[in-house]
Protein backbone atom coordinates (compact mmCIF):
# COMPACT_ATOMS: atom_id res chain seq x y z
CA UNK A 1 0.00 0.00 0.00
CA UNK A 2 1.22 3.53 -0.94
CA UNK A 3 1.39 5.55 1.59
CA UNK A 4 0.26 9.27 0.70
CA UNK A 5 -0.73 12.53 2.19
CA UNK A 6 -3.41 12.73 -0.28
CA UNK A 7 -6.59 12.62 0.92
CA UNK A 8 -8.30 11.05 -2.19
CA UNK A 9 -9.66 6.93 -1.59
CA UNK A 10 -8.47 6.14 -4.85
CA UNK A 11 -4.99 5.39 -3.08
CA UNK A 12 -6.61 2.99 -0.55
CA UNK A 13 -8.46 0.95 -3.59
CA UNK A 14 -6.70 -2.30 -4.97
CA UNK A 15 -9.14 -1.66 -8.11
CA UNK A 16 -8.99 2.60 -8.53
CA UNK A 17 -11.43 3.13 -11.70
CA UNK A 18 -9.39 5.47 -12.82
CA UNK A 19 -5.52 5.77 -14.16
CA UNK A 20 -4.61 8.94 -11.99
CA UNK A 21 -5.63 10.85 -8.82
CA UNK A 22 -8.02 13.88 -9.43
CA UNK A 23 -6.15 15.70 -6.54
CA UNK A 24 -2.67 14.98 -6.98
CA UNK A 25 -1.73 13.45 -10.03
CA UNK A 26 0.00 10.32 -8.80
CA UNK A 27 -1.00 6.84 -10.47
CA UNK A 28 -3.51 5.41 -9.01
CA UNK A 29 -4.29 2.09 -11.32
CA UNK A 30 -1.90 1.68 -13.81
CA UNK A 31 -3.61 -0.88 -15.52
CA UNK A 32 -5.76 1.17 -17.14
CA UNK A 33 -3.68 3.19 -20.45
CA UNK A 34 -3.35 6.98 -20.63
CA UNK A 35 -6.35 8.34 -22.99
CA UNK A 36 -6.47 11.25 -24.84
CA UNK A 37 -8.80 13.86 -23.51
CA UNK A 38 -10.36 16.57 -25.44
CA UNK A 39 -10.83 20.05 -23.81
CA UNK A 40 -14.68 19.41 -23.72
CA UNK A 41 -13.65 16.71 -21.53
CA UNK A 42 -10.86 18.42 -19.27
CA UNK A 43 -13.78 21.70 -19.18
CA UNK A 44 -16.37 19.26 -17.45
CA UNK A 45 -13.72 17.83 -14.93
CA UNK A 46 -12.77 21.45 -14.07
CA UNK A 47 -16.80 22.01 -13.12
CA UNK A 48 -16.54 19.06 -11.08
CA UNK A 49 -13.44 20.64 -9.24
CA UNK A 50 -10.93 18.07 -10.17
CA UNK A 51 -7.39 19.88 -10.09
CA UNK A 52 -6.10 16.73 -12.25
CA UNK A 53 -7.37 14.49 -15.04
CA UNK A 54 -7.68 11.15 -14.42
CA UNK A 55 -7.19 10.03 -17.97
CA UNK A 56 -3.84 11.80 -19.00
CA UNK A 57 -2.82 13.28 -15.91
CA UNK A 58 -2.81 17.00 -16.79
CA UNK A 59 -3.04 20.08 -13.91
CA UNK A 60 -5.91 21.54 -14.52
CA UNK A 61 -6.59 23.97 -11.95
CA UNK A 62 -3.47 25.72 -10.81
Amino acid sequence: MNVTPCPNFNHRRSDAPVRFCPNCSKVVNATIPVKQCSEELHARARMNRSKYCVNCGKQLIK
